[in-house]
């Protein structure tokens, strides 16, 4: 069974080792056979849809609006999206179609936009990897929800991975017993 795991990231640079964990965690996805969502545009999700693609994956890109006429000039450009949802919705619009899309979501790094689509994730029982040592919201996360749990709701447990392979098998096997409920 095929699944879809979006990645939630951010579009800015970031460190080397920050981009290394994202070409690892795209390839071994790819090795999994899933099917990668990301919000499709530059920074880390450039990094993980030219990783999916050199591994032969398919990487789906859910553009915004914004996003939608960039010439290859643009520094967000991402050239390496197999597929491209154009929804002619804002940024923070079209974090519901990368959310509801996936069956499992992994959080690399990322910032307010990708608090958002944790938020929606565990407020719709979508299963969270974070995959930690990647600065930003990945690594607050732990230090503020040690247990995982956003709330008192308990609804998803947030799963905490150092290791971008252990991160992509996780998310993978989360999303396998989803789609079984489901």
């Amino acid at each position: 069974m095929r699944v879809q795991i979006g990645v939630i990231t951010t579009y800015d640079d970031v460190p080397r080792e920050v981009a290394e964990k994202a070409r690892r965690l795209a390839r071994k996805l790819a090795e999994l056979g899933c099917i990668v969502i990301t919000g499709g545009d530059g920074g880390v999700m450039k990094i993980i849809a030219e990783e999916v693609h050199r591994a032969g994956g398919v990487a789906v890109g859910i553009l915004p609006i914004e996003a939608e006429e960039w010439s290859e000039k643009h520094p967000w450009h991402n050239p390496y999206n197999t597929v491209e949802i154009r929804t002619g919705m804002t940024y923070t619009a079209r974090s519901a179609i990368v959310v509801r899309s996936s069956d499992a979501i992994i959080l690399v790094a990322g910032g307010a936009g990708s608090l958002t689509e944790l938020a929606m994730a565990y407020n719709t029982g979508i299963p969270v990897v974070v995959l930690t040592g990647t600065g930003l919201l990945a690594d607050e996360l732990r230090k503020r929800f040690p247990e995982g749990y956003l709330d008192h709701r308990r609804l998803v447990k947030l799963v905490y991975a150092s290791d971008p392979e252990e991160a992509a098998e996780k998310a993978h096997e989360l999303a396998l017993k989803r789609r079984r409920r489901n």
